[in-house]
């Protein structure tokens, strides 16, 4: 059964908003009318989203920001209803005080991205400027929880309606930002590091380093088997983002031409989904992005589709235009260093609205929950504390059935100072991800 939407006009943004909170996260098809006669006289699911009700049906009062064209600043007045938190205020003739819909999508857009905004030492958009941060929800899928109520709503009226069976799964993405701390740095850096080990007393870091670099021992950055290994026994997906840019001031990596680093990526692509890891200045440069994804395609010998930025940065819209251009269709990058949660106030893939064409893009956002460096480095918590925190974000998608998707990085799993305590915490997400895999 599809459900007809009385709307008195429709718009490209209102479309966008429909076809994720209706179609991706509902699973329901639905038609938009604006004749009011053809709408009351349907017999059945509807449900009207506009200024005014439609006789006796669901009545959403809207707002006008789906219906506009133009970027201003919006107003923010967060009204509490239930286990939401919403913006855009409407009478009470409404379903619900607030407007779902426009809601979604100035979250879901990134709207105030696009305003005059103060950036980080990065030229990074501040979390602390978002409305969902300010609202006090980051941590939540907001959006998520909107769509169960709008279920709610729906099926309590019309029980012949059949909705998606979302599923919680959660997806591990490793960042590659080093495929090493020692091998393949040159004589210099290394050189450096053992007489600053030296100076500092540090003796175990300079035995360690010396025992690397001799091949006595593994480099504590090589990972890549411990995690593997750690999600093929809950049987958890993986992504690793490769970053084989040019080293630079923020770019720490390996040289792309570095045999062990290129048989690390071969070895893992057999075993794992990859993408790249598009270096720190990459975001301005289009044929920086090609040169990079076609040395990590050469390596690998698979097309590669995916993207994270490197330190998260990227400006809208232009980051993304420059993605679509070259042929990335996913990217990982939409989330914050400086906090966890959800940047778009969703859990659920969504594909990206470009505000200033008003048009949506073929690149699809997949948004992460949480970093690992986030917690450790910027929040300074500790293993334990971290873990809580992380689990905690975790219970909420799982209420609302959504994926559940972790950043974490081949280096810090070294068992050594802010990272000591951290293998343990990844394999406990790992375990209990799996066992509320298990449950449904």
């Amino acid at each position: 059964m599809r459900l007809l939407i009385f709307t008195e006009q429709t718009s490209e943004r209102l479309k966008y908003t429909f076809d994720f909170i209706v179609g991706d996260l509902l699973g329901l098809e639905y038609d938009l009318t604006s004749n009011s006669e053809s709408f009351l006289n349907h017999n059945g699911a509807k449900f009207a989203y506009a200024n005014r009700a439609i006789g006796n049906e669901l009545f959403f009062e809207c707002a006008s920001v789906l219906f506009e064209t133009n970027i201003t600043i919006q107003p923010l007045d967060f009204i509490n209803y239930e286990n939401m938190i919403g913006l855009y205020r409407v009478s009470e003739q409404s379903v619900l005080p607030f407007d779902m819909f426009a809601s979604s999508f100035v979250m879901l857009a990134g709207y105030n991205e696009y305003l005059l905004h103060k950036k980080d030492k990065y030229d990074r958009y501040r979390p602390s400027q978002s409305m969902n941060y300010i609202g006090g929800f980051l941590g939540k899928p907001m959006i998520n929880f909107y769509a169960l109520s709008l279920k709610k709503l729906l099926q309590a009226k019309y029980t012949q309606l059949k909705f998606k069976n979302n599923k919680f799964e959660y997806l591990v993405t490793i960042d590659v930002d080093s495929a090493y701390a020692y091998l393949g740095k040159g004589f210099k850096p290394n050189l450096k590091g053992f007489v600053r080990s030296l100076l500092l007393s540090n003796f175990k870091e300079a035995r360690d380093r010396y025992q690397v670099l001799v091949r006595n021992k593994k480099d504590p950055f090589d990972t890549f088997d411990e995690v593997l290994d750690v999600c093929r026994k809950y049987s958890i997906k993986t992504k690793f983002f490769f970053q084989v840019g040019n080293p630079s001031e923020f770019d720490k990596n390996n040289l792309h031409t570095f045999g062990p680093f290129k048989e690390t990526i071969k070895t893992v692509t057999r075993k794992s989904d990859i993408g790249i890891h598009l270096s720190y200045m990459s975001h301005i440069s289009n044929g920086v992005m090609e040169d990079e994804i076609q040395r990590l395609q050469h390596i690998s010998g698979v097309k590669v589709t995916a993207n994270r930025f490197h330190y998260l940065r990227f400006t809208l819209p232009a980051s993304y235009v420059s993605l679509s251009r070259i042929g990335i269709t996913e990217d990982y990058s939409f989330g914050y260093a400086a906090r966890i949660g959800f940047r778009a106030a969703t859990c659920t893939p969504f594909d990206f609205f470009n505000l200033a064409t008003n048009e949506r893009t073929n690149v699809k956002i997949y948004p992460f929950a949480f970093m690992d460096t986030t917690l450790a480095q910027y929040n300074k918590l500790n293993a334990r504390e971290s873990l809580e925190k992380i689990l905690q974000v975790m219970k909420w998608v799982k209420e609302v059935e959504g994926p559940f998707i972790g950043l974490w990085h081949n280096s810090s799993f070294t068992e050594t100072g802010i990272w000591k305590g951290w293998k343990n915490v990844f394999e406990s997400v790992a375990k209990e991800a799996s066992a509320l895999t298990e449950k449904e």
